[in-house]
């Protein structure tokens, strides 16, 4: 079911353990990989470098520019032969690319290509978000018309893996993602629902599709709210993989109340994998 697994890097601590992870996923699927190293173009072009032209004047400027690129560049190279080494290790069929443009942006593009992408939740600058999501992991997760993968950390070792449906459109297509996923893998899952009764008949739905699916584990009602709820039972079943749908409410409501989604991707002590 995955034949292209897409791993974006920038050479941190965080993208090398998504990198790890994409490897594991790519040996179990005998998927290819492609590992993306994308120069951001904002820091070429942003108000620091503008504001230094000023000072300097348009040709020294040129040429600043031009150092400057040179080096995120390296930067780039360095970090994609460290990572590509890995993969290569593994035995993995591996394509490298190091693009410019806007960080989001360039990965979604190369998204059509791929059954997968895999990345960190914080990135190069994890230290700064003392553990909460990256605004570029989210951007992707918003727009990526395939799954993506979050990893907050070392590769866990359990095989126990949780998914939360709450009967949205993008909850029904993390349940079938999910349950193709465990029977290739032969992992088990509990399944988790959130809320009164009407989380009961998103749980009768679940189970009656999930019929014939033999790797399901389980299934569990609990009250309360949701990203709470999510989280300790991931936590309670020692989850090496929690799998949600992404974004389901409207951007007005989480203006408001807040997302589920952001919440949890920022908490989880496991990878997050989230399909919209």
């Amino acid at each position: 079911m995955i034949r292209r697994v897409l791993a974006a890097t920038d050479g941190s601590e965080a993208s090398l353990a998504a990198v790890r992870y994409a490897a594991l996923m790519a040996k179990k699927h005998g998927a290819a990989m492609t590992l993306l190293y994308v120069v951001d173009i904002k820091l070429l072009e942003g108000p620091v470098v503008r504001d230094l032209s000023a000072s300097l004047g348009s040709v020294p400027f040129m040429n600043y520019q031009g150092i400057i690129s040179r080096l995120l560049e390296d930067r780039g190279e360095e970090a994609l032969k460290k990572t590509g080494s890995l993969c290569e290790s593994e035995g993995i069929t591996t394509d490298i690319l190091l693009r410019t443009g806007l960080v989001h942006r360039v990965i979604v593009e190369h998204a059509h290509l791929a059954d997968l992408i895999v990345m960190g939740r914080g990135g190069e600058h994890a230290p700064f978000l003392e553990g909460l999501m990256g605004s570029t992991t989210e951007a992707v997760v918003r727009r990526s018309p395939i799954p993506v993968l979050v990893v907050s950390g070392k590769v866990p070792e359990s095989d126990q893996m949780v998914v939360a449906y709450d009967g949205s459109r993008q909850a029904k297509k993390a349940l079938r993602f999910a349950a193709e996923l465990a029977e290739h893998e032969n992992r088990p899952f509990q399944l988790l629902s959130v809320g009164d009764e009407t989380a009961q008949g998103w749980l009768d739905d679940a189970r009656e599709y999930l019929h014939e699916h033999p790797t399901v584990a389980g299934f569990e009602r609990r009250s309360g709210e949701a990203d709470e709820q999510i989280l300790r039972f991931a936590e309670e079943q020692k989850a090496g993989l929690l799998v949600i749908g992404a974004y389901g409410r409207s951007k007005l409501y989480e203006m408001v109340l807040g997302s589920t989604t952001s919440h949890v991707l920022n908490q989880a002590q496991c990878p997050v994998l989230l399909v919209r």
